[in-house]
């Protein structure tokens, strides 16, 4: 669960929103009048394809969405949610998934800018990956959430 003092931190000071990384088994935050926890269903490979149909899904993307990271970018960008709400994107990735390593690094560039653009708009927007695979490359350069830099 997310601690209530993580949020109202993340929620006061928009620009810590970002990438974090959690621990597996770490815990699923649900609904509340300060945060909206979604979580991409669980995926058998992160690749373009499934990473993309996966948060178009989640997230509720219009059926005109291309599934191309263009179309993506342009959908997360014109998302809506209470501005006073913390929205949390959790990607797990499990110890048995097969992971294209410059397919996840282009999904977590994306999310990154949208954290960034929706920061920047009074807004606050995290990913949460939980890895199982704690030597994947493109999540060294990630900070865990119990140490929000």
């Amino acid at each position: 669960m997310i601690p209530a003092e993580l949020v109202e931190r993340l929620l006061a000071d928009k620009s810590r929103c970002g990438l974090y990384r959690i621990a597996p088994g770490w815990g699923i935050a649900g609904e509340g009048p300060a945060q909206r926890w979604t979580t991409l269903a669980p995926l058998p490979r992160i690749d373009r394809k499934s990473l993309l149909a996966a948060l178009g899904s989640t997230l509720g993307f219009p059926d005109y969405y291309g599934q191309n990271w263009d179309a993506a970018w342009d959908c997360l960008s014109e998302l809506s949610w209470p501005a006073e709400q913390l929205l949390l994107v959790h990607l797990p990735i499990p110890a048995d998934c097969t992971v294209v390593e410059s397919d996840l690094e282009v999904f977590l560039e994306l999310m990154s800018d949208a954290c960034q653009h929706w920061s920047e708009h009074g807004q606050a927007l995290c990913l949460l990956v939980e890895s199982a695979q704690p030597d994947l490359p493109a999540l060294r350069a990630i900070n865990w959430l119990d140490q929000p830099g």
